[in-house]
């Protein structure tokens, strides 16, 4: 796993957007507020298997079936902007590694992506990206 600290601080770096923070589950009050800039949540959903089909015990097998930590990356923002909010975050953290200190050990990854709610004018959405987590036999 990775400190949450380091992508968010990742997208600040790389992104024109300040409001950036870990996610909590009561940030469905949000919808109601005026925006000025996009608000951007970050948090650890779970980690699920490479091939969830492949659930045998077989230490030999399980190497080659690695694990992936499952971040969620949510961001509030106008409807009319998500497009170009959505592309900014994506290229912060595409190809980006969440270890200072040994960038080889593996990147993040887009999974998937939802609309979780929209108004008229404001757009919650939710991207789902992955880091492999390499198995030591």
């Amino acid at each position: 796993m990775f400190d949450e600290s380091y992508l968010i601080q990742r997208i600040k770096d790389k992104t024109p957007y300040t409001k950036v923070d870990y996610a909590d589950d009561s940030n469905i009050d949000l919808v109601h507020i005026d925006l000025l800039e996009p608000r951007i949540f970050i948090g650890h959903l779970g980690i699920k298997k490479q091939f969830p089909e492949d659930l045998v015990a077989d230490g030999f097998h399980e190497i080659e079936n690695r694990e992936i930590l499952l971040t969620a990356i949510q961001f509030l923002c106008q409807r009319d902007k998500l497009a170009e909010v959505r592309t900014n975050i994506k290229n912060a953290y595409h190809g980006f590694s969440p270890f200072p200190t040994d960038g080889d050990y593996s990147n993040l990854v887009f999974i998937e992506a939802t609309m979780v709610a929209k108004t008229g004018n404001k757009a919650w959405w939710q991207e789902i990206v992955g880091l492999h987590m390499p198995q030591i036999a």
